[in-house]
């Protein structure tokens, strides 16, 4: 790849890190952050100093943990939860959910770390996670200072002036709205290609307005969109590699099937690609994966899909192929847009909208954004290519300009604390915790009402947790304290071990309960068949989790403990009995990546509940068996991140 010199914005960022300023760099995907980061990396190396590196998913932190060591030989250490390599390294990745946590548990650990780095800031927008982001800065130690990367935040003035609130620090905001490969939009409609949005909008082919449509404008004619059209015109322009998004893990997999008659491999690459891809596959012993036989055929033609219900090996294989410039189209889900270092010429969008945790909308403008700018390489092309396929009977032109051109939206507060959060709170401020509030952002881009509903459900929480004797005489009780150790899973876990419940089950019992408790069954999920002892464990729970969500109720928080959900039951007892991983499938309807998930997050849960000093050395034995039953093949996270891929 060709070098390049710095640009002005990072120049001024680095040298606003070397005059002791913490930092906001606010630029377009693809713009270059994370060379700022880098370069604070270096200089905290040099000056013996330590750095936290905080990424919003395991997959990305993964990848930096990977980079980053080969970079840093010797220095790089990660935390997520469910891996833990080198924690006393200079610079140590974690998830921001870790980084949280760790600061609220042991605030000490940090005192000789300079900087905390937090990649895609604009996550604390996120409605399910963005809390831990917002407590996360609140709490950063004092003699730390922030680098904060983002896409483009609109907002940043208002972000900046809270952050200034908060923290005593010296702040330097540095906004770049250039992208140094500029983006040529294009548009599939009714089959044809379309250079430019006033082209389309000339062409008579999208509606002004869906819901108001005028009497001509509703029987506007669409054929339907072809994707061999799409890739043809894509092949004729040389605009390859592609990276094609697509909303839904299936969706992704027919349409690499649909393509898969295109060669996009010379006689040679297709024998290079086919040596890496057999290497690979072997050495991560995935053979006997479906989706590996799956793959074979299109890969030898440049064609790849990749997303969350693939293996994690098998994911890391297709994202080392796609590095090598031999995968050509890669069909994928959101995940490959976040900071995950995979850029290509061209993006192509299947549609824009999609389902956002609790309603089916528009693509925000900043995440159509993070995705299109996986689109032109820097040092190599000219300019990047976005491509995106619009049926006028699901978007009109008012919406669709308003996606590619309009304003990014502002970052909103979505400040929600867990009890976990309280507790360990509570362990540090006692009944100042109520001061914590005033420092949100919530409290600062608020209206008065908003402040006091929010602060009413705080104090709720707080009521309470002491209503069932997690706070008692203005400390954590024995279940306080346990219940501050498993994010999420609070009031269950806490309950089950005061009524001694944890400690009757077996182990092999107590998994299929953890399992149950971390799953999230998709929406018409198939629900397996389950055996009598796992419906005895199900039924001798739901009248217990009434009762938590009843008392929840009566205080009026919202939303509720997660319930428990048994999908899992028989596929995680079989794994601790042993079995292997391929003989899973048959007792539950998920994909493999997804039950790899599931029971990687189990084992994180049996960590947490494991590092609680109020567990017994019965239950502590009973535990470290089930970590060795089930922390094993394909599920141990840290053995995959020590394979040198």
């Amino acid at each position: 790849m060709a070098t390049f010199n710095l640009d002005s914005f990072q120049k001024q960022a680095i040298e606003a890190s070397q005059n002791n300023k913490s930092v906001i760099v606010s630029a377009p995907t693809g713009a270059g952050k994370t060379l700022i980061a880098e370069r604070i990396i270096e200089d905290s190396i040099k000056n013996k100093k330590g750095v936290i590196y905080t990424a919003p998913i395991k997959a990305l932190s993964n990848q930096k943990f990977r980079d980053f060591s080969q970079k840093y030989p010797e220095q790089v250490g990660i935390l997520t939860g469910d891996v833990s390599i080198n924690r006393n390294a200079a610079v140590l990745i974690m998830t921001t959910e870790i980084f949280r946590n760790a600061i609220l548990v042991n605030p000490e650990e940090f005192q000789n770390r300079e900087w905390v780095i937090f990649d895609e800031i604009h996550y604390l927008d996120d409605i399910e996670r963005g809390t831990v982001w917002e407590e996360a800065i609140i709490l950063i130690p004092p003699q730390m200072k922030m680098l904060a990367l983002s896409a483009t935040i609109s907002n940043i003035k208002e972000f900046t002036a809270w952050i200034q609130k908060v923290h005593s620090w010296p702040l330097e905001v540095i906004i770049e709205e250039n992208r140094p490969v500029p983006l040529h939009f294009a548009f599939q409609c009714s089959n044809e290609i379309f250079d430019n949005f006033d082209c389309l909008k000339k062409s008579h082919h999208l509606r002004k307005n869906l819901k108001n449509p005028s009497y001509q404008e509703r029987y506007v004619f669409s054929k339907p969109n072809r994707i061999k059209t799409l890739i043809e015109t894509i092949a004729k322009r040389k605009a390859q590699p592609c990276i094609y998004f697509s909303f839904s893990r299936r969706r992704c997999e027919d349409l690499a099937q649909e393509v898969g008659y295109f060669n996009f491999l010379s006689p040679e690459e297709k024998i290079r690609i086919t040596q890496i891809f057999d290497q690979l596959v072997k050495k991560f012993n995935i053979s006997s994966s479906p989706h590996t036989n799956f793959l074979i055929p299109l890969i030898k033609k440049g064609i790849a899909y990749h997303h969350a219900g693939l293996l994690p090996t098998l994911k890391e294989v297709i994202e080392r192929l796609f590095t090598t410039g031999l995968i050509k189209l890669i069909f994928t889900t959101e995940t490959f847009a976040l900071g995950i270092n995979m850029p290509a010429k061209t993006v192509i969008f299947d549609n824009l909208s999609k389902f956002y945790g609790r309603y089916h909308g528009y693509l925000k403008t900043r995440d159509f954004y993070q995705m299109a700018g996986r689109a032109g390489r820097r040092g190599i092309d000219q300019e990047g290519f976005v491509f995106s396929r619009v049926n006028p009977s699901h978007i009109d032109s008012q919406n669709l300009e308003k996606i590619i051109y309009g304003n990014y939206e502002p970052i909103k507060s979505q400040l929600n604390s867990c009890y976990a959060t309280i507790l360990n709170l509570y362990k540090l401020m006692g009944e100042r915790i109520y001061d914590i509030y005033p420092k949100s952002f919530h409290f600062y881009q608020s209206k008065p009402w908003q402040k006091k509903e929010t602060l009413g459900l705080f104090k709720r929480k707080i009521e309470l947790l002491k209503n069932l004797g997690y706070i008692r005489q203005n400390k954590l009780s024995q279940k306080g304290e346990l219940a501050a150790k498993v994010y999420s899973f609070e009031l269950t876990i806490g309950e089950l071990f005061e009524k001694g419940y944890l400690d009757s089950l077996p182990a092999e019992d107590l998994f299929v309960l953890i399992t149950a408790l971390v799953y999230e069954p998709r929406k018409g999920e198939i629900r397996p068949k389950m055996s009598k002892k796992i419906k005895k464990i199900k039924n001798d729970l739901s009248q217990f989790m009434k009762n938590i969500y009843k008392t929840e109720r009566s205080f009026r928080i919202y939303p509720l403990s997660k319930n428990l959900f048994f999908n899992l039951g028989e596929a995680s007892r079989m794994w601790f009995e042993g079995q292997n991983f391929l003989n899973l499938q048959k007792f539950c309807h998920i994909d493999e990546g997804e039950l790899v998930r599931y029971l990687r997050m189990s084992v994180q849960v049996l960590r947490e509940i494991h590092s609680s000093p109020i567990i017994s050395p019965t239950m502590q034995l009973k535990l470290r068996r089930c970590l060795e039953a089930v922390n094993r093949d394909i599920v141990d996270a840290e053995k995959q991140l020590r394979q040198e891929i």
